[in-house]
Protein backbone atom coordinates (compact mmCIF):
# COMPACT_ATOMS: atom_id res chain seq x y z
CA UNK A 1 0.00 0.00 0.00
CA UNK A 2 1.19 3.40 -0.44
CA UNK A 3 1.62 5.84 1.44
CA UNK A 4 0.99 8.93 1.24
CA UNK A 5 2.94 12.01 1.41
CA UNK A 6 2.85 14.71 4.53
CA UNK A 7 2.23 18.17 2.89
CA UNK A 8 5.51 20.28 3.27
CA UNK A 9 5.90 22.06 5.86
CA UNK A 10 7.20 25.95 4.87
CA UNK A 11 6.57 27.74 8.09
CA UNK A 12 8.59 30.18 9.50
CA UNK A 13 8.36 30.68 13.14
CA UNK A 14 10.51 33.28 14.54
CA UNK A 15 8.79 35.36 10.88
CA UNK A 16 5.56 34.47 12.16
CA UNK A 17 6.03 35.60 15.44
CA UNK A 18 7.56 38.93 14.17
CA UNK A 19 4.67 39.66 11.76
CA UNK A 20 1.94 38.50 14.41
CA UNK A 21 3.59 41.65 17.02
CA UNK A 22 3.26 44.18 13.79
CA UNK A 23 -0.09 43.27 13.74
CA UNK A 24 -0.80 43.62 17.48
CA UNK A 25 1.20 46.95 17.28
CA UNK A 26 -0.50 48.13 14.68
CA UNK A 27 -4.34 47.40 16.56
CA UNK A 28 -3.17 48.81 19.51
CA UNK A 29 -4.31 52.14 20.42
CA UNK A 30 -1.74 52.58 22.96
CA UNK A 31 1.98 51.21 23.25
CA UNK A 32 2.34 47.37 24.91
CA UNK A 33 5.00 46.44 26.83
CA UNK A 34 6.28 42.64 26.29
CA UNK A 35 4.01 40.75 28.84
CA UNK A 36 1.31 42.56 27.42
CA UNK A 37 2.63 41.35 24.00
CA UNK A 38 3.17 37.45 25.19
CA UNK A 39 -0.11 37.37 26.17
CA UNK A 40 -2.09 38.53 23.22
CA UNK A 41 0.46 36.51 20.53
CA UNK A 42 0.73 33.84 23.49
CA UNK A 43 3.94 32.98 23.50
CA UNK A 44 6.76 33.19 26.31
CA UNK A 45 8.58 36.59 26.82
CA UNK A 46 11.52 34.83 26.28
CA UNK A 47 10.64 33.74 23.03
CA UNK A 48 9.63 37.40 21.82
CA UNK A 49 12.45 38.96 23.53
CA UNK A 50 14.68 38.47 20.42
CA UNK A 51 12.06 39.10 18.40
CA UNK A 52 11.23 42.56 19.98
CA UNK A 53 15.14 43.13 19.61
CA UNK A 54 15.34 42.55 16.25
CA UNK A 55 12.08 44.38 15.24
CA UNK A 56 14.12 47.44 17.37
CA UNK A 57 17.07 47.64 15.48
CA UNK A 58 15.25 47.33 12.07
CA UNK A 59 13.94 50.15 12.74
CA UNK A 60 10.45 48.62 12.94
CA UNK A 61 9.24 48.85 16.28
CA UNK A 62 10.54 51.42 18.89
CA UNK A 63 10.96 50.88 23.13
CA UNK A 64 10.45 53.55 25.90
CA UNK A 65 13.23 54.38 27.86
CA UNK A 66 10.88 55.15 30.71
CA UNK A 67 7.54 52.28 30.37
CA UNK A 68 9.52 49.93 28.71
CA UNK A 69 6.90 49.38 26.51
CA UNK A 70 6.63 49.05 22.35
CA UNK A 71 5.36 50.92 19.95
CA UNK A 72 5.58 50.82 15.87
CA UNK A 73 7.78 53.28 14.20
CA UNK A 74 6.77 55.41 10.71
CA UNK A 75 9.05 52.36 9.13
CA UNK A 76 5.84 50.77 7.77
CA UNK A 77 4.13 53.48 6.62
CA UNK A 78 7.49 55.26 4.69
CA UNK A 79 7.56 51.09 2.86
CA UNK A 80 3.89 51.24 2.13
CA UNK A 81 4.51 55.12 0.79
CA UNK A 82 7.01 53.97 -1.85
CA UNK A 83 4.28 52.87 -4.38
CA UNK A 84 1.06 53.77 -4.71
CA UNK A 85 -1.35 51.67 -3.09
CA UNK A 86 -3.73 52.91 -5.85
CA UNK A 87 -2.11 51.50 -8.58
CA UNK A 88 -1.49 48.05 -6.51
CA UNK A 89 -5.32 47.98 -6.05
CA UNK A 90 -5.57 47.97 -9.60
CA UNK A 91 -3.05 45.57 -10.45
CA UNK A 92 -4.18 43.00 -8.26
CA UNK A 93 -7.74 43.48 -9.39
CA UNK A 94 -7.35 42.15 -13.17
CA UNK A 95 -7.52 38.45 -12.38
CA UNK A 96 -10.14 38.28 -10.19
CA UNK A 97 -12.32 40.65 -12.56
CA UNK A 98 -11.69 38.06 -15.63
CA UNK A 99 -12.87 35.40 -13.42
CA UNK A 100 -15.73 37.64 -12.82
CA UNK A 101 -16.56 38.42 -16.79
CA UNK A 102 -16.24 34.41 -17.45
CA UNK A 103 -18.58 33.75 -14.55
CA UNK A 104 -21.57 35.73 -15.59
CA UNK A 105 -20.63 36.19 -19.36
CA UNK A 106 -20.51 39.99 -19.12
CA UNK A 107 -18.05 43.25 -19.26
CA UNK A 108 -16.90 44.37 -16.39
CA UNK A 109 -15.42 47.94 -15.26
CA UNK A 110 -13.44 49.11 -12.27
CA UNK A 111 -13.87 53.10 -11.40
CA UNK A 112 -12.26 55.59 -9.05
CA UNK A 113 -13.06 58.84 -7.98
CA UNK A 114 -10.84 61.57 -9.81
CA UNK A 115 -11.34 65.55 -9.48
CA UNK A 116 -14.93 65.33 -8.16
CA UNK A 117 -15.78 63.03 -11.14
CA UNK A 118 -15.92 58.88 -11.65
CA UNK A 119 -13.10 57.99 -14.08
CA UNK A 120 -13.16 54.53 -15.44
CA UNK A 121 -9.38 52.73 -15.51
CA UNK A 122 -10.04 49.44 -16.01
CA UNK A 123 -12.19 47.02 -17.90
CA UNK A 124 -12.62 43.35 -19.02
CA UNK A 125 -14.29 42.58 -21.95
CA UNK A 126 -17.10 40.06 -22.15
CA UNK A 127 -16.32 36.46 -23.59
CA UNK A 128 -19.60 36.64 -25.39
CA UNK A 129 -19.66 37.90 -28.98
CA UNK A 130 -22.43 40.85 -27.82
CA UNK A 131 -21.00 42.84 -25.25
CA UNK A 132 -21.19 46.28 -23.47
CA UNK A 133 -17.99 47.67 -23.10
CA UNK A 134 -16.98 51.08 -20.93
CA UNK A 135 -14.14 53.15 -22.40
CA UNK A 136 -11.36 53.77 -20.35
CA UNK A 137 -10.31 57.10 -19.70
CA UNK A 138 -14.10 57.99 -19.66
CA UNK A 139 -15.31 60.40 -16.96
CA UNK A 140 -18.81 60.49 -14.84
CA UNK A 141 -21.11 62.53 -12.99
CA UNK A 142 -20.50 61.25 -9.52
CA UNK A 143 -24.38 61.80 -8.21
CA UNK A 144 -25.77 60.13 -10.80
CA UNK A 145 -24.04 57.26 -11.47
CA UNK A 146 -24.02 53.86 -9.49
CA UNK A 147 -20.52 53.29 -8.89
CA UNK A 148 -20.30 57.48 -8.41
CA UNK A 149 -22.74 56.69 -5.46
CA UNK A 150 -20.47 53.78 -4.56
CA UNK A 151 -17.93 55.76 -4.18
CA UNK A 152 -19.44 58.38 -2.25
CA UNK A 153 -20.72 56.24 0.28
CA UNK A 154 -17.74 55.13 1.76
CA UNK A 155 -17.13 58.97 2.78
CA UNK A 156 -18.69 60.35 6.05
CA UNK A 157 -21.80 62.75 5.17
CA UNK A 158 -19.81 65.93 5.35
CA UNK A 159 -16.80 64.98 3.02
CA UNK A 160 -20.07 63.93 0.31
CA UNK A 161 -21.65 67.88 0.90
CA UNK A 162 -17.83 69.42 0.48
CA UNK A 163 -17.01 67.04 -2.33
CA UNK A 164 -20.61 67.91 -4.31
CA UNK A 165 -21.03 71.43 -3.24
CA UNK A 166 -19.88 72.83 -6.74
CA UNK A 167 -20.69 69.41 -8.37
CA UNK A 168 -23.34 71.12 -11.38
CA UNK A 169 -25.12 67.77 -11.27
CA UNK A 170 -25.83 67.68 -7.88
CA UNK A 171 -26.68 71.42 -7.42
CA UNK A 172 -28.99 71.25 -10.31
CA UNK A 173 -30.98 68.44 -8.39
CA UNK A 174 -34.27 69.08 -7.20
CA UNK A 175 -35.46 69.04 -3.78
CA UNK A 176 -36.78 65.61 -4.42
CA UNK A 177 -34.20 64.22 -6.43
CA UNK A 178 -31.46 65.37 -3.57
CA UNK A 179 -34.04 63.46 -1.26
CA UNK A 180 -33.45 60.44 -3.84
CA UNK A 181 -30.15 60.82 -3.69
CA UNK A 182 -29.30 60.79 0.09
CA UNK A 183 -32.05 57.48 0.32
CA UNK A 184 -29.52 55.54 -2.04
CA UNK A 185 -26.33 56.51 -0.01
CA UNK A 186 -28.23 55.07 2.73
CA UNK A 187 -28.83 51.84 0.42
CA UNK A 188 -25.98 51.40 -0.36
CA UNK A 189 -24.29 51.80 3.39
CA UNK A 190 -26.75 48.99 4.22
CA UNK A 191 -26.21 46.52 1.47
CA UNK A 192 -22.65 47.25 0.12
CA UNK A 193 -24.30 47.23 -3.48
CA UNK A 194 -25.37 50.09 -5.39
CA UNK A 195 -27.52 49.47 -8.62
CA UNK A 196 -30.07 51.19 -11.12
CA UNK A 197 -31.97 50.26 -14.02
CA UNK A 198 -32.74 52.78 -17.08
CA UNK A 199 -30.36 55.89 -15.35
CA UNK A 200 -27.90 56.13 -18.01
CA UNK A 201 -29.43 54.22 -20.51
CA UNK A 202 -32.65 52.82 -21.16
CA UNK A 203 -32.50 48.87 -21.36
CA UNK A 204 -29.60 48.43 -19.02
CA UNK A 205 -28.92 47.84 -15.79
CA UNK A 206 -25.29 49.18 -13.75
CA UNK A 207 -24.76 47.07 -11.05
CA UNK A 208 -21.38 47.81 -8.35
CA UNK A 209 -19.26 46.88 -5.20
CA UNK A 210 -16.80 48.68 -3.37
CA UNK A 211 -12.85 47.12 -3.44
CA UNK A 212 -10.19 48.76 -1.84
CA UNK A 213 -10.32 50.13 2.50
CA UNK A 214 -12.20 53.70 2.68
CA UNK A 215 -9.95 53.77 6.17
CA UNK A 216 -6.88 54.06 4.35
CA UNK A 217 -8.14 56.22 1.47
CA UNK A 218 -7.99 53.63 -1.14
CA UNK A 219 -10.91 52.82 -2.64
CA UNK A 220 -12.49 51.64 -6.38
CA UNK A 221 -16.08 50.79 -7.60
CA UNK A 222 -15.89 47.27 -10.08
CA UNK A 223 -19.45 47.45 -11.94
CA UNK A 224 -21.03 45.56 -14.10
CA UNK A 225 -23.34 46.72 -17.15
CA UNK A 226 -26.20 44.64 -18.37
CA UNK A 227 -28.78 44.75 -20.85
CA UNK A 228 -32.26 44.29 -19.35
CA UNK A 229 -34.20 42.68 -22.77
CA UNK A 230 -32.05 39.88 -22.86
CA UNK A 231 -32.03 35.74 -23.12
CA UNK A 232 -28.33 35.65 -22.22
CA UNK A 233 -28.50 38.06 -19.02
CA UNK A 234 -27.06 36.62 -15.54
CA UNK A 235 -29.70 36.25 -13.12
CA UNK A 236 -28.99 39.58 -10.56
CA UNK A 237 -28.44 37.67 -7.59
CA UNK A 238 -25.87 35.71 -9.52
CA UNK A 239 -24.44 38.83 -10.32
CA UNK A 240 -24.15 40.23 -6.79
CA UNK A 241 -22.84 37.30 -5.61
CA UNK A 242 -20.20 37.16 -8.35
CA UNK A 243 -19.27 40.95 -7.65
CA UNK A 244 -19.44 40.09 -3.77
CA UNK A 245 -16.71 37.09 -4.87
CA UNK A 246 -14.63 39.47 -6.90
CA UNK A 247 -14.43 42.17 -4.19
CA UNK A 248 -13.39 39.54 -1.86
CA UNK A 249 -10.49 38.10 -3.70
CA UNK A 250 -9.04 41.71 -4.50
CA UNK A 251 -8.96 43.18 -1.06
CA UNK A 252 -7.31 39.30 -0.54
CA UNK A 253 -4.66 39.87 -3.17
CA UNK A 254 -4.21 43.48 -2.17
CA UNK A 255 -3.77 42.52 1.45
CA UNK A 256 -6.24 44.45 2.67
CA UNK A 257 -9.05 43.23 5.72
CA UNK A 258 -11.35 45.78 5.40
CA UNK A 259 -15.03 44.01 5.71
CA UNK A 260 -16.43 44.95 2.55
CA UNK A 261 -19.48 42.10 2.34
CA UNK A 262 -22.68 41.81 4.40
CA UNK A 263 -23.92 38.00 2.44
CA UNK A 264 -26.93 38.72 4.82
CA UNK A 265 -28.14 41.37 2.47
CA UNK A 266 -27.59 39.94 -1.09
CA UNK A 267 -31.56 39.41 -0.72
CA UNK A 268 -31.65 42.99 -0.48
CA UNK A 269 -29.57 44.15 -3.09
CA UNK A 270 -30.98 42.62 -5.63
Amino acid sequence: MNEQKAAPNYSVPALEKGLAVLELLAEASEPLSLSQISDKTENSTSQLFRTMTCLAESGFVIKDDISGKYMLTLKLFELANRHSPLEHLLQMANLPMQELAWTIRESCHISIMQQRQLLVVGQVESPEKVQIIVSVGATFPLARTVSGRLLLASMPDSSIEMTLEHDPDYCSMSDGERALFWRRIADIRRTGISTAVDESFIGMKDTAVLVGNPDVGVTAAVAVTQLTATRQSSEPHKVVAALRQCARQINERAGLSYELQKPSLIADAV
